[in-house]
């Protein structure tokens, strides 16, 4: 370091390095929103299963439609489950409640 300040060297040597960890960064802060964005799909098609199970148990309704978020989420009661299809980031899902209410596997 000199009198006035930093060099030219130091300087651009901080900025490689912060433009560095910030390229690393990027990729891994991606990948988490995916993913909590996924969990988030599936928590809401696991509710959307459940207002489906209460729809056929109180009106014998077999199928609906539900959209939030831009995102379809269609059910269907085949008489021994109620299952909801979605389209995630990368795949269409399946997500199915058995008439119990638990999730089946």
């Amino acid at each position: 370091m000199n009198e006035g300040g930093y060099s030219f060297v130091e300087t651009i040597l901080s900025v490689s390095i912060i433009m560095m960890l910030c390229a690393t960064l990027l990729p891994v802060s991606y990948t988490m929103k995916t993913t909590l964005y996924n969990k988030r799909l599936e928590v809401v098609a696991a509710e959307t299963a459940y207002e489906g199970l209460k729809l056929y148990r109180a009106l014998q309704q077999t199928e609906g439609t539900t959209i939030i978020d831009h995102v379809t989420y269609n059910w269907v009661f085949d008489g021994q489950e109620v299952c909801v299809h979605f389209q995630n980031t990368r795949q269409m899902r399946q997500k199915c409640i058995q008439l119990s209410g638990e999730m089946a596997k």
